[in-house]
């Protein structure tokens, strides 16, 4: 296996083949069969090699990725590194105008970190989404290479994330939760659904996205999950009814159920 493939599987990133050259994740075939299993990378390797390679960012491979514009972000560099010295000291990747810093994914916290812009020059590469990274093709991302090949991936310090939270608002992209909570709501509850052959596995967690709080429900039809999401109080505007069939389409995606007290004890109940 390539050593910078090895390299990533080792920390944990769920990785697949560039086969498309488009920019946008969805469009990516192999995106959502992202592993970390060497048997089934080398086994890419074979099938693919002159394709570049990517890691899935998000919570399955516990990282998150902030690319910046070498050509209009640099002094958004400059101020994200004097204001958080570990942007330099954390895990980077070069490629032509462009520099992109990987950091830990804020698991501990009540956040979920989609896509968007989040200052000028400056990206955020979440959920859903994908980061280059050194590999063994040189079909698509050329000149894709390691600042420091050993150096960690670091967390991101609370004025990053309240960085991202501010820039997500200013700039239309970034949302620190899937769904803003409905006032008077006695409980938020995260909803995640995927796609499993027929079936719609659904899972509940408390809104940080870490602790499980029922077991799992299986529905026969998407409008199942709709229909639980609508009731929840999860779709509250047309843009998140667009985002929730969306990622229905796709196959798997996240809510914020804002549930009433009686709703919450039914659902944990279950």
């Amino acid at each position: 296996m390539n050593s910078d493939l090895s390299l990533a599987a080792q920390r944990g990133w769920k990785i697949f083949p560039l086969v498309h050259s488009s920019h946008f994740a969805v469009s990516q075939p192999l995106l959502h069969d992202a592993t970390s299993n060497e048997t089934q990378i080398e086994h890419w390797e074979n099938i693919y090699p002159e394709c570049n390679w990517a890691v899935a960012t998000g919570e399955e491979s516990g990282v998150f990725v902030i690319k910046f514009s070498l050509d209009d972000g640099l002094a958004t560099v400059r101020e994200f590194g004097e204001r958080d010295p570990d942007i330099s000291r954390t895990l980077q990747v070069r490629r032509p105008n462009e520099l992109l810093a990987f950091l830990e994914w804020p698991a501990a916290r009540s956040s979920i970190l989609t896509c968007g812009m989040t200052a000028p020059g400056a990206r955020l590469l979440g959920e859903k989404s994908y980061a280059p990274i050194p590999g063994p093709g040189m079909q698509i991302h050329l000149h894709c290479e390691y600042v420091d090949r050993e150096a960690p991936v670091l967390a991101a310090s609370e004025w990053l994330v309240e960085r991202i939270h501010q820039g997500g608002h200013r700039y239309g992209g970034v949302q620190l939760l899937a769904f803003n909570p409905l006032p008077n709501v006695a409980h938020c509850v995260l909803l995640r659904f995927e796609r499993k052959g027929n079936r719609w596995f659904c899972d509940f967690y408390e809104p940080s996205g870490v602790v499980r709080i029922c077991e799992t429900l299986i529905y026969r039809s998407s409008e199942t999950v709709v229909s639980l999401a609508t009731r929840g109080g999860a779709i509250i505007n047309y843009e998140n009814r667009v985002r929730l069939y969306r990622e229905m389409k796709i196959g798997n995606g996240s809510v914020l159920l804002n549930l009433t007290s009686e709703q919450y004890n039914k659902l944990i109940a279950a």
